[in-house]
């Protein structure tokens, strides 16, 4: 779960703190999960949602609770050359969310497609062709490099 919220959040602090916001969802709703049909889906939205919302809560909460020492933001430099695939792996989630999720389980965090077909809900072979084809429509936002330049190309 560190790995799929670490590839979304690249932030491996970031990550921790959502996967233990996460955990801490799952507690609670622990009945409904293993009454779940795919419980390991179910577990998976929920990491998802807690991820989705990460930033959005962090900036409520920050009014609520002052930083004592600004932020360290070194790990930013790091993270730049990652932003042009951010920006597509963005573009193709609002396009199309079961192709960026299998893009990112798979070569992201490193899982096999029975694995992405079990946290996703679906047949490994619809995980195989759902990446196979995320793949190629996020190289073509890549090249055409539509994403972040407001052009269409």
């Amino acid at each position: 779960m560190l790995a799929v919220a670490a590839s979304r959040l690249r932030d491996r602090r970031d990550a921790e703190e959502a996967t233990l916001e996460a955990g801490r969802r799952m507690y609670a709703k622990w009945e409904r999960i293993l009454a779940h049909v795919n419980p390991k889906a179910m577990t998976y939205t929920i990491l998802n949602g807690v991820v989705s919302d990460f930033y959005r809560r962090e900036i409520r909460n920050s009014r609520v609770q002052p930083y004592a020492d600004p932020p360290d933001t070194a790990y930013l430099q790091e993270l730049r050359s990652c932003e042009a695939l951010d920006l597509a792996l963005d573009a193709l989630e609002s396009t199309a969310p079961l192709q960026a999720n299998s893009v990112r389980l798979r070569h992201l965090a490193g899982l096999s497609y029975d694995q992405i077909a079990e946290r996703l809900g679906t047949t490994p072979g619809a995980a195989k062709a759902s990446t196979s084809i995320g793949l190629q429509r996020l190289k073509e936002i890549m090249t055409n490099g539509s994403c972040g330049t407001g052009e269409d190309a």
